[in-house]
């Protein structure tokens, strides 16, 4: 058996009450020392922090003491020829609510008392008030009497933003030309996109406080007029673009086609002065509706029929392989070219090249297009501006085609020569309709005469732009004699004349082609220019597939053109044939309204205006925010300026101005 070993116990030493205290009462010391010695570091970063703040402290409490709210700057106006608003940005009250600031019992009355103000169901506001969300959208775009009556509310948890909403003041009007803006302000479409870089506005930020729960207690209005979108002026004329619309319009209404176009280029310049589409839209007021917002003056390549045929007879004329009395022989309304045969839809007997065009033989024309020669007829299509693009610079433009002259079979230049076998838009037309009225010159279309910033600056300028010469004076004016004979009463289409007035015309009805072949369906257009002595106005109508009525060129298009250009004549003041015409849009008209006159700052100087014909009082008006020294010499209106209009006068410089 193991003996046990017994180990003594070992009590702990009792210390004193005096010496547990005393050793407590040195520990609480150091821990009090260390909390004093702490907080007085704490206390002196403190006052360090808000006597001698570090960049880094600036920028933290900046971020939670302030909110950067990023705006987007006035987008530029759209004006008409004569200075008239199609496009401009307004800006648009908003209702908004924080719903976490809304308590439970105040849900229901506040939901009906801002259902009466916002025309809303009470159940649907109500809904948004009850949100876990900090930020909802009550109502967009109200009415300011209703934004101000939300603003007397005041409640912390409802507030009015404003912001800046693109408004097109004529509705309809232009739209095509216009085009409209998406839901971040930019461009699409028309003008809107073609020059969104000018209109639109730069960026700005602005800055607002917020209070410690993070709202926002300063509503943002930030000054966007340094860094607004520049302006950009039409050649569009508001009045003529009205008259075509509303021609077109009837045209829909008259015939039930799928779509109608018509374009009025001023024929000196290019300028297009109405390009009009149906349908229409509204560009305030968007829909999916794709066919509504298409081009179709520009975007549609279509056979433009027999309104071809005066191009191919101003070829013809310009190589001297014929004369307006020039015999074709068009017997039997048929005619073979290889295998292929070729109608005319009123057989005629021999014809001359006059009577080819005003009776519209396709016969004839083949002839005649076989006689000029591939190259010859292709090089002159393709100098009116035929198969390639006119320049316009609108987003979608059409080039058209037109066959190679090397690779065209004869039936194939046969049927060139009436527009069938080649398409073009109704844009290509109206240029090259209007080289003829311009005396064989070609313009370029001109849709934008200038875009200048908020001070009146231009940035860009495009004056009237020839492209070239496509065919002499003297063949031009033949052919047009030759398309009056059209609009004539014993013609085909007396509808096209204009009471007063000389009219060139043309008509055309083309076939459709529908799966790689030729359907029933047709396009009727028209071709004019008015006063056919001195033309001022080149016209182009298409209507495609007109389903009520006729579809001829001469019933359901030409009607379209002699409205538009009655309505446009008499509007410009273009007197009657015989009365001495003149070009209204330079005589009568001037392109920039006088009250527009103004000096400009160009960074480095004033460009001086030009002042002459101006009277002393409206001189004076126009260079007094300037700040120049003006010298006057004599009265009335003035004669002579110095220095002359579009050079620069430095700040404090000195005008000189001589009136009589």
């Amino acid at each position: 058996m193991t003996d046990r070993i017994q180990l003594p116990s070992i009590a702990p030493a009792v210390e004193s009450d005096a010496v547990v205290r005393a050793r407590a009462l040195a520990r609480l010391r150091w821990v009090s020392a260390g909390l004093i010695a702490l907080l007085a570091a704490v206390g002196a970063r403190g006052v360090q922090l808000s006597l001698l703040p570090s960049e880094r402290t600036l920028r933290t409490a900046a971020v939670q003491r302030w909110d950067t709210v990023t705006h987007r700057a006035r987008r530029g106006q759209v004006f008409d020829r004569n200075g008239h608003r199609l496009a401009i940005s307004v800006a648009t009250p908003n209702v908004l609510v924080d719903p976490t600031l809304v308590g439970a019992s105040e849900v229901a009355g506040l939901a009906t008392r801002l259902s009466d103000l916002l025309g809303l169901a009470p159940e649907v506001v109500a809904q948004k008030l009850s949100l876990k969300s900090r930020y909802q959208r009550l109502a967009l775009r109200v009415h300011p009497a209703v934004a101000a009556e939300i603003g007397a509310i005041d409640h912390p948890a409802i507030w009015v933003e404003r912001e800046t909403r693109r408004y097109y003041p004529e509705g309809t009007l232009a739209a095509h030309v216009l085009g409209f803006v998406d839901a971040d302000d930019d461009g699409r479409e028309g003008i809107e996109a073609a020059l969104d870089r000018y209109l639109r506005g730069g960026v700005v930020l602005e800055q607002r406080r917020r209070d410690r729960r993070g709202m926002n207690v300063d509503d943002p209005s930030p000054t966007t007029e340094p860094n607004a979108g520049m302006d950009v002026h039409l050649t569009l004329d508001r009045s003529i673009q009205r008259i075509t619309e509303h021609a077109l319009a009837r045209a829909m209404e008259r015939s039930a086609p799928l779509s109608a176009s018509a374009i009025v280029v001023h024929v000196p310049t290019g300028d297009l002065l109405a390009l009009a589409n149906a349908p229409t839209f509204n560009p305030n007021e968007l829909t999916d509706d794709a066919l509504s917002r298409r081009n179709h003056a520009l975007q549609d390549a279509i056979e433009p029929g027999s309104v071809f045929k005066p191009f191919t007879i101003a070829s013809a004329l310009a190589e001297g392989v014929v004369r307006p009395d020039t015999l074709v022989n068009c017997e039997g309304g048929t005619w073979f070219v290889g295998r292929s045969r070729i109608r005319d839809d009123h057989p005629s007997g021999i014809l001359s090249v006059s009577e080819v065009l005003s009776q519209s033989s396709n016969i004839g024309s083949a002839k005649i297009a076989l006689e000029v020669g591939a190259d010859v007829l292709i090089g002159y299509l393709r100098a009116f501006g035929f198969g390639e693009e006119t320049g316009l610079g609108l987003p979608g433009e059409r080039s058209g085609f037109v066959r190679p002259a090397d690779r065209i079979r004869p039936i194939e230049l046969a049927t060139t020569s009436y527009g069938q076998g080649v398409t073009t838009t109704p844009l290509q037309l109206a240029m090259a309709v209007a080289a003829l009225g311009n005396g064989g010159i070609l313009m370029k279309p001109r849709l934008v005469t200038r875009v200048e910033d908020v001070h009146g600056v231009p940035e860009v300028v495009q004056q009237p732009e020839a492209v070239r010469r496509v065919v002499s004076k003297d063949i031009a004016d033949a052919v047009i004699d030759m398309m009056e004979t059209v609009t004539e009463p014993s013609g085909p289409a007396p509808l096209g004349a204009v009471s007063g007035y000389r009219v060139a015309g043309k008509t055309g009805t083309a076939e459709k082609v529908e799966d790689g072949r030729y359907g029933d369906g047709r396009i009727a257009s028209f071709v004019s220019l008015v006063p056919a002595e001195q033309p001022v106005l080149a016209i182009v109508v298409t209507i495609d597939e007109p389903s009520v009525g006729s579809h001829y060129g001469a019933q359901a298009a030409a009607p379209v053109s002699s409205e538009i250009a009655a309505g446009s004549l008499r509007y410009l003041g273009v007197p009657p044939s015989g009365g001495g015409a003149v070009d209204p849009l330079t005589q009568i008209k001037p392109e920039v309204p006088r009250e527009e006159l103004r000096v400009a700052w160009m960074g480095d100087g004033w460009q001086m205006p030009d002042l002459s014909g101006r009277l002393l009082r409206e001189s004076v008006r126009v260079l007094e925010p300037a700040g120049l020294e003006l010298t006057l010499r004599g009265s009335g209106r003035v004669i002579q300026q110095t220095p002359i209009a579009g050079t620069k006068v430095p700040a404090g410089g000195h005008v000189s101005l001589v009136l009589r």
